[in-house]
């Protein structure tokens, strides 16, 4: 261990607050100069705001180093607060959306905070959603003691999405408690996706030899290819991500309705209240009997690329819900109208989604 990033005893909240903002070349704009009036405006000239917020370290104070979140505003007084977990390569400001996200939440009472985890950026590739998970019950453990919480919020996109699952069902029910709501943006299935790119020959033979490597018992082997070209995988995360029914498996569309319902029951209230115990290879999920009501909305993007042409995302969505609960347990979906996977275009679609996140929160809780 090299005695530069040792830990020094309990880690303290970092004092120095800045900005953050996606470097485009674009120049800031007065908000106080050119406030617009309808709500669509405001939501667009948002996102091109910068962001103020508090740099903090969360994880335990040992060995690999402490993680870091982002939260915004710099200061407030708010008592809720939206966790935001990006995809796979994602970091800080994964989305277009993410500033007026922010924005939008501090006007509601919320403040929002953007986790590094150790899979962040092109970590992934030697990560797991259970990994993310604890870091993110970490996370939410360490603003609990800080400070006073009314309720968490989870927001997660693409990847983000799977990792919001396994948190909710692998947190301790003290913290599960506090979630409230969950927002799914982009619940896509990384096998279907994987099958729109590259060679079909070639990935199933990588495959192959990862599910033999973790057969082996030797996982954590690395591939001998990168993901996406710059990524270094392990074998477990590749047969995660490209194999059927591995732990990154939650959305396909050829997933029965007793599989989907055993990966998605637990993200309503009854589901919560019951929990669930060991299934056919899903791991059991303790009760949280006195919850006091958890909804999660389900958004799909119309256009998405990662989607294949043949999955009908209308009714893939609402057996999403259905899995979960159906309405009556606090499940919902949307379907962004033209929508890609990130919500880059149309410029409709960033509004229409942020505005829709505010509206959900306000039920929550």
């Amino acid at each position: 261990m090299s005695a530069l990033f040792e830990p020094k005893g309990r880690w303290r909240r970092c004092e120095v607050k800045f900005r953050l903002r996606e470097f485009d070349g674009r120049e800031d704009r007065s908000l106080r100069d050119e406030w617009p009036h309808t709500p669509l405006q405001h939501t667009l000239m948002l996102a091109s705001a910068t962001l103020t917020g508090s740099l903090f370290r969360y994880k335990a104070d040992t060995w690999p180093a402490p993680l870091q979140a982002f939260e915004s505003p710099a200061t407030h007084s708010h008592a809720k607060y939206v966790v935001y977990v990006g995809g796979l390569t994602d970091g800080l400001l994964a989305c277009a959306y993410v500033e007026a996200l922010g924005h939008e939440l501090d006007r509601r009472g919320w403040a929002l905070v953007q986790p590094l985890l150790s899979s962040s950026y092109a970590g992934f590739g030697c990560s797991s959603l259970e990994r993310d998970a604890t870091e993110l019950a970490q996370l939410l453990t360490h603003i609990k003691e800080e400070r006073p919480v009314e309720a968490f919020a989870i927001v997660g996109h693409s990847t983000g999405c799977q990792d919001s699952v396994t948190l909710l069902g692998q947190a301790p029910p003290d913290i599960r408690r506090l979630i409230r709501a969950a927002v799914l943006q982009a619940p896509v299935s990384d096998r279907e996706a994987a099958t729109l790119f590259g060679d079909d020959e070639a990935r199933l033979k990588d495959l192959r030899a990862a599910q033999a490597l973790v057969a082996e018992g030797k996982g954590n082997t690395l591939m001998p290819e990168m993901f996406y070209g710059f990524v270094p995988i392990t074998a477990s995360r590749y047969a995660s991500l490209v194999g059927r029914l591995g732990p990154d498996d939650m959305f396909s569309s050829d997933f029965t309705d007793e599989q989907l319902a055993a990966i998605l029951s637990h993200m309503g209230t009854r589901g919560q209240h019951e929990g669930r115990s060991a299934h056919k290879g899903y791991p059991a999920i303790d009760p949280v009997p006195d919850h006091p009501g958890l909804r999660t909305l389900f958004v799909h993007s119309q256009k998405d690329e990662y989607v294949p042409p043949a999955v009908d995302v209308s009714i893939l969505s609402e057996r999403f819900v259905i899995a979960a609960g159906g309405a009556a347990n606090g499940a919902a979906a949307y379907i962004v109208p033209e929508a890609n996977h990130n919500l880059a275009r149309p410029p409709t679609a960033l509004g229409d989604f942020v505005e829709r996140v505010g509206l959900w929160l306000a039920g929550s809780v």
